[in-house]
């Protein structure tokens, strides 16, 4: 998204560098000026990682004098932004200058733009003149996937396109990637979102995919469950295992019940003991719950099994999160 070629100059109309300030044109000695620009502004007053976010600025004075060519530069922490997200509109003397970008990390970002001007009949030496603004935002992380809590639906949906609502009530789903990071290595490429909503306001998210015996055994879905919660418990818990628990659905599986209460602990398990997992998960006799979340959200990861499940081979699996 960043480049460091350099950007061709942006030549002006005809009738703009006939003038643009007529005090600039009483001849041909007159001292051109830059504009005076505004201040940074940016589209949203929060800041989420992922979000697509707009920084604008507008000339609060024009500039004097003849303008040839104008070069707008933006830079976000230092790195030029490329030409390709960003755009110029010139109209009635006054300058209007835009950035598109898409933060990936929380923290403090600077945001710079340069205006760089060539005039046209200026005084030797003063052909070239510049203006710039600079401003700091903070970019934080979001509470449940790429949305705050009490987010509008309408700014939900731009979010998340694709959702439809579920009869009449304020709950809306689709599909999207799942917010589990490298899931999709597992090929799990697509999971059913169910947003809800209260007072015009997101209250929760929940994601859902299914995993299935077929093909790679018990075993493979013990190891893409793991996988899930050892990710998730490293996001939320710093990788500590004691926010897992078990709930015994078949207390005849006694065997399939110790070895999840060893997997709850954090205990290693073998070959053999993880087919008895993904078994167990799959067939419904036990359920592996993950609770964990921060200052703003509960997030809870499980399977959807509630009960002794017919043994299809397949298993529905339960992200969700929650405003606090």
């Amino acid at each position: 998204m960043f480049s460091n070629i350099v950007k061709s100059w942006i030549l002006l109309p005809v009738a703009a560098m006939a003038c643009v300030a007529l005090s600039g044109c009483d001849d041909g000695t007159a001292t051109p000026a830059a504009p005076e620009l505004g201040e940074i502004k940016v589209s949203q007053e929060k800041i989420g990682v992922g979000h697509q976010i707009v920084f604008t600025v507008e000339d609060k004075a024009p500039a004097l004098g003849s303008i040839y060519s104008i070069d707008p530069v933006w830079t976000i922490n230092g790195s030029e932004v490329m030409d390709l997200y960003t755009s110029y509109d010139y109209n009635g003397g006054m300058g209007k200058y835009t950035c598109y970008y898409v933060p990936m990390n929380t923290g403090i970002i600077e945001v710079a733009l340069n205006v760089g001007m060539r005039f046209s009949d200026a005084p030797a030496g003063k052909d070239e003149q510049s203006a710039s603004a600079v401003a700091q935002f903070e970019v934080v992380e979001c509470d449940a996937r790429n949305s705050f809590w009490g987010d509008s639906l309408e700014i939900t949906m731009y979010r998340e396109p694709g959702l439809i609502r579920r009869g009449t009530s304020d709950v809306y789903v689709g599909e999207g990637s799942s917010s589990i990071s490298g899931i999709v290595n597992y090929g799990i490429n697509s999971v059913d979102l169910t947003y809800a909503f209260s007072n015009g306001g997101l209250v929760e998210i929940s994601e859902v995919f299914k995993l299935s015996s077929a093909g790679n055994g018990y075993s493979y879905v013990a190891e893409v469950f793991d996988f899930a919660v050892r990710t998730l418990e490293t996001k939320y818990t710093g990788g500590n295992t004691e926010n897992r628990s078990v709930v015994p659905l078949d207390a005849q599986q006694s065997e399939c019940i110790a070895v999840a209460g060893k997997y709850a602990e954090g205990e290693a398990l073998s070959t053999n003991e993880r087919a008895l997992l993904g078994e167990g998960i799959v067939r419904g006799w036990v359920r592996i719950v993950l609770s964990a979340g921060n200052a703003n959200t509960d997030v809870t990861f499980t399977t959807g099994a509630t009960e002794v499940q017919a043994n299809s081979g397949t298993v529905d699996v339960v992200l969700t999160y929650s405003r606090k």
